[in-house]
């Protein structure tokens, strides 16, 4: 009777591990490395194998084995609970992994548990204790009146940089470096590159109409957006043209900086060798602006943080971070476009408006009233791409009486913050007219952070985002043929986006353009 309690026991656990093991985002990880999941499940096959024979042939095995698994799985339910640490004042939540890998896949779990627990609650993130602070206000307060006790929760691919990312950067770093790289970002010459802007769209969509044209059943337009956010940011980072080679030749080494996870010896050779090669492009461009090439415009960051001074590519610091922050706008921006593409075919009563309106130019205007475009990418932002901020604790602090010890994870619920009911009606309808007569505080909305340091790149999302829904719509009309719900990544810190088997059959139409900038855009 004993032994059978014992095999029990141990069948239990063995169940519970496999159950674990094939959670999605542990299956889309052995999807992404299948070498490791195999190598993998050969040990931990054979180990199992090896501790199976060790319990049938010899009982105090099999009495260890069984007790090990109880007080295992004992101890994981006990630190699950959500009054897990109340007597030491952590917040409510469950630390359990389980929960946490189901979380992932889980579009409402963060408005979920603060719902039921309150705006501060406790999660496990791949096993770490994470504190989840929802409400613009309290995240606000926490970034500026406890600086001295939070950290940057750098990713893994910071390690491989001279000085690390910007954002990550120790703070005499970032105190030196963060005023050159924040007045350079402001002052590029965004109005000077609208019509190239522009153009380079509109060629772009003509190749996705002719794609889509060819391709039974609809194309997915991400790669074709994706394409055009690289070379607009290629002209304001750098000052290149779309067709100039020296696009192509950045393009290459995009791929290989995969900045989202750590892949061991590959990954860190194929991203170092991406970012140099990135910044080669870069140094070659740099002497074309010291000679005068008149293929290279003026008013990119690069120009302007050469003026400020002139060996900033001497430093490699600074150099990293300029191609890497251009590596990591690509996809961002790009992820927000696609969601925009989503949402406007979902509208097509907001695609008449932004026709009727037609195209703007210059300077985003941000107060009301809003032109229907930008209202489009507010919205956009209210509800996608900006989701979350995170930091990490150094020291103990309290958050509305719930103490969050040293060495969590903070997350700031960016999206769910976003998601409340007294400030937005509606909340999960995009609805870009609410932007159009009111401004909101930046208690109510915050999709760049804004609470200490703003996004440097806020004005150039709004100036391209806003072109894009004003050529799109102005110049395409599209079907969706086929949808999915949304996807992500499998980590906690990847963005949702729209399903990746998503298609619409996109085709041109005749516009009459109206608006402030029609004659100069038709010409």
């Amino acid at each position: 009777m004993f032994a059978a309690a014992e095999y029990a026991v141990i069948a239990a656990a063995v169940i519970a591990t496999l159950h674990l093991a094939a959670k999605p985002p542990l299956r889309q990880d052995a999807a992404a490395h299948p070498g490791l999941a195999v190598a993998t499940a050969l040990v931990l096959g054979g180990g199992g194998i090896a501790l199976a024979w060790a319990i049938a042939a010899w009982p105090w095995a099999r009495h260890a084995t069984a007790a090990l698994a109880l007080a295992t799985m004992l101890a994981l339910a006990w630190r699950a609970r959500s009054a897990y640490g109340a007597g030491r004042r952590w917040p409510p939540g469950s630390l359990g992994l389980a929960r946490s890998l189901d979380a992932i896949g889980d579009r409402r779990h963060y408005r979920d548990q603060a719902a039921r627990h309150g705006p501060v609650f406790k999660m496990s993130q791949f096993g770490r204790p994470t504190a989840c602070v929802v409400g613009h206000e309290r995240a606000r307060a926490l970034l500026t009146d406890r600086v001295d006790a939070l950290a940057p929760a750098a990713l893994p691919y910071n390690r491989l940089l001279a000085s690390g990312q910007l954002r990550y950067m120790a703070a005499d770093a970032h105190k030196r470096e963060s005023p050159l790289f924040r007045a350079a970002f402001a002052q590029m010459d965004l109005d000077g590159a609208e019509e190239a802007f522009r153009a380079s769209l509109r060629t772009s969509l003509a190749g996705l109409i002719a794609r889509s044209r060819a391709t039974a059943g609809g194309v997915n337009a991400r790669s074709d957006f994706e394409r055009w956010v690289a070379a607009a940011h290629a002209r304001v980072f750098f000052g290149l043209a779309p067709d100039d080679e020296r696009v192509a030749r950045l393009l290459r080494f995009v791929p290989l900086v995969k900045t989202g996870r750590a892949g061991g010896p590959i990954w860190k050779r194929e991203l170092r060798a991406g970012v140099e090669g990135m910044a080669s492009v870069v140094r070659d461009v740099a002497a074309g602006l010291g000679s005068g090439d008149p293929r290279v415009a003026r008013g990119s960051a690069l120009d302007l943080l050469l003026a400020a001074d002139p060996t900033s590519l001497d430093q490699p610091a600074r150099t990293e971070n300029l191609v890497l922050i251009y590596r990591l706008t690509i996809g961002d921006v790009t992820g927000l476009l696609d969601w925009i593409f989503a949402f406007l075919g979902e509208r097509p009563d907001w695609l008449d408006h932004v026709r009727a309106h037609g195209r703007t130019s210059g300077t985003v205007r941000m107060l009301p009233p809003v032109d229907p475009a930008t209202c489009a990418v507010l919205e956009t932002l209210r509800m996608e791409q900006s989701e979350f901020l995170y930091r990490r604790t150094v020291k103990p602090i309290d958050i509305d009486g719930w103490r969050i010890p040293a060495g969590w994870i903070l997350r700031m619920c960016v999206n769910e913050s976003h998601r409340d009911a007294s400030v937005f009606e509606e909340p999960d309808r995009w609805l870009p007219e609410r932007f159009a007569d009111r401004r909101y505080s930046r208690a109510e909305y915050s999709p760049f952070g804004g609470y200490t340091h703003g996004c440097m790149g806020a004005h150039l999302v709004h100036f391209l985002g806003r072109i894009f829904v004003e050529e799109l719509a102005i110049g395409c009309d599209w079907t969706v043929t086929r949808a999915g719900p949304p996807e992500r990544g499998s980590r906690h810190r990847d963005h949702w986006r729209p399903n990746r088997d998503r298609l619409a059959v996109v085709h041109a139409r005749e516009p009459a353009v109206t608006g402030p900038a029609a004659a100069s855009a038709a010409a």
